[in-house]
């Protein structure tokens, strides 16, 4: 099974193929004690394992379904097979065909020439739409969006177009939150208006040997690439790589580089457009996390903001003598993407993150700052220069 270097290069070489991957923004590859597994969590076929600080996909189980992209909560596995805005543009193109009303079919029942093809947007899965990619349809001017996904009990991507009920209800609770009258549903038939009148309407030119041939290709593309990656180290064949150790490499500060998790911000922009949310308005969602210190028994070790990948915990420290001395803590709400990465790096057991969002907060720039009130300890991990 290919590494996650190895994997690195068989995405750098296929370049605009199914997945590609930023091993600096897994929270796995950042911490070995992290407990994020979402992407493993939600793959249909088992193509995903986590050991360790190591990532490790196989490609040849892997089904393209891009379960695991919609479920990273740092952006680090990405589909490029629709990539998002090609999501986006079949969207807005479905919503011009239907005045307003955007559908969106899996593969499943687009093979069976239910769907006209130029009314309606096509996902290998429901499980490929996330959070982001419906609150940005309605940003857009789409008044509702109805995906569309058949017989699931009995489809090969099952497991992962279950987690997609909660998808659905968290774009609606935003929606609502927000004050758009726009609503997303999920539907086993075609609307009237986005079905087929005929086969070739259903198909749009497209035979169903050619529509499978096409939905697999990337699949068989990741597969090949990776059996010439293993086998190259097999040879010992020497190749390029930048170690996944420099690239986490802690600055002066003690703090991992911070990544950009491309969704997250998406979704931010899109709330922003939509205005102001109701007040008093509280969401449970996996979107954002609540950070909680318990500062009488906090020592300010600073592990929790050394080891978050999106800047959401910042460190604050106090200039003037041999060396800055850690103050602080600043927890901004609205950068944080709820991978628990903080939770699960501190040493006393005393920060919780909650889901529970007080909506007003997630557009707000002003932080929490944190200050730890027990003594630290001689030798803490601050002193240990990380």
């Amino acid at each position: 099974m290919p590494s996650l270097m190895d994997m690195v290069e068989i995405m750098e070489r296929l370049e605009s193929k199914a997945l590609h991957i930023d091993p600096p923004h897994c929270v796995r590859v950042r911490n070995r004690n992290a407990s994020c597994s979402r992407c493993v969590d939600v793959c249909p076929s088992g193509a995903i394992s986590l050991r360790g600080n190591t990532l490790a996909i196989d490609a040849q189980r892997c089904m393209a379904c891009a379960a695991c992209a919609t479920a990273c909560p740092t952006s680090a596995i990405r589909f490029r097979d629709p990539d998002d805005a090609a999501v986006a543009s079949a969207l807005d193109r479905s919503a011009r065909a239907l005045d307003g009303r955007a559908v969106a079919v899996c593969a499943r029942v687009a093979a069976k020439h239910a769907a006209d093809v130029d009314a309606v947007a096509t996902v290998p899965c429901v499980s490929r739409i996330g959070v982001e990619t419906l609150v940005g349809a309605v940003v857009r001017g789409v008044s509702s969006v109805t995906v569309v996904d058949g017989v699931c009990a009995t489809c090969k991507y099952r497991h992962a177009a279950s987690t997609f009920d909660g998808v659905v209800r968290e774009a609606n609770d935003l929606l609502a939150i927000w004050g758009s009258d726009a609503r997303i549903e999920r539907a086993s038939e075609v609307p009237e208006e986005a079905r087929a009148e005929s086969v070739a309407q259903g198909t749009g030119g497209v035979s169903r040997r050619g529509f499978f041939t096409a939905a697999k290709t990337s699949v068989k593309d990741v597969a090949a690439e990776a059996v010439a990656v293993t086998v190259e180290n097999e040879l010992g064949i020497k190749r390029d790589e930048a170690g996944i150790r420099s690239m986490l490499k802690v600055d002066s500060t003690g703090t991992m580089p911070h990544v950009e998790p491309y969704t997250h911000n998406a979704l931010l922009e899109d709330l922003y457009e939509l205005g102001d949310p109701n007040p008093g308005a509280v969401v449970s969602t996996r979107l954002w996390g609540d950070v909680r210190i318990e500062e009488s028994a906090c020592t300010m070790c600073g592990m929790c903001a050394t080891f978050c990948p999106t800047g959401a915990l910042h460190k604050v420290f106090i200039e003037g003598g041999k060396r800055p001395v850690l103050d602080s803590l600043e927890f901004r709400l609205a950068d944080c993407v709820q991978c628990r990465l903080c939770e699960d790096a501190c040493i006393h057991k005393v920060l919780h993150v909650g889901d529970e969002i007080d909506c007003e907060r997630i557009l707000e720039f002003e932080p929490v700052v944190f200050k730890g009130e027990k003594k630290r300890a001689k030798g803490s991990f601050l002193d240990a220069k990380c």
